[in-house]
């Protein structure tokens, strides 16, 4: 964060206050928590701006738009989720992936409006925030690899992403219905993990037995 007395690197660009990196910080906050609780298309600009306490004009003012705030959202939540599941290397692997995915199922059971609404517009007509959960599949099935301490090729990758669909899927379904603890769904997350793993195995020897670091 720039303090009011910094310029941006290089000491070409104007200082930026900090109090107004400070207030754009909490109006994503506030948008973490409004979109956590209602849709986006059930909320108006007026609304966003009466739950966060603020001016219209203010969200104009930092993010142009209705949707440049959502998407400056989705953003910050990324940022957070990604953080969340992201551990000390020094873990086991088995532990790391155990964690990664309670903490990513913890954050769609926090904020489950937000993360169904990001999902449905990742799949959807909406160019940026399909950007931003691309972008999020890959860094995560990056965590993975590492996990699992495996070199991507083909079918693992392959596998990998099918999985994550298969992650996303199962998460979407269980937000609905609410029928198995969250460390459940974490267990049949991992039980097709290490099962994705094999077959990967089956169709290429060179990573065969990479299961094993699934469950330690």
């Amino acid at each position: 964060m720039l303090k009011e007395s910094q310029t941006a690197p290089g000491g070409d660009a104007p200082a930026v206050p900090a109090v107004l990196v400070g207030r754009r910080q909490e109006l994503l906050e506030a948008g973490l928590r409004l979109f956590s609780e209602r849709p986006y298309d059930e909320l108006s600009i007026d609304d966003i701006a009466a739950a966060a306490g603020v001016a219209k004009g203010l969200l104009y003012y930092y993010f142009g738009s209705k949707r440049g705030y959502y998407v400056a959202v989705i953003e910050e939540s990324a940022r957070e989720l990604r953080a969340r599941a992201t551990f000390d290397a020094s873990l086991a692997p088995s532990e790391r992936l155990s964690l990664g995915l309670d903490a990513y199922l913890t954050y769609a059971e926090q904020h489950s409006p937000g993360f169904i609404t990001m999902l449905a517009a990742g799949v959807g007509s909406d160019v940026q925030v399909r950007v931003i959960r691309e972008r999020e599949r890959e860094a995560f099935l990056l965590l993975i690899l590492e996990g699992i301490e495996a070199t991507p090729t083909p079918a693992l990758t392959l596998a990998l992403e099918g999985w994550f669909s298969f992650v996303e899927g199962v998460t979407l379904a269980w937000l609905g219905r609410r029928d198995l603890e969250r460390d459940a769904v974490r267990d049949l997350c991992t039980s097709a993990l290490e099962g994705a793993v094999i077959a990967a195995g089956e169709v290429d020897p060179s990573v065969a037995g990479l299961e094993r670091h699934v469950r330690g």
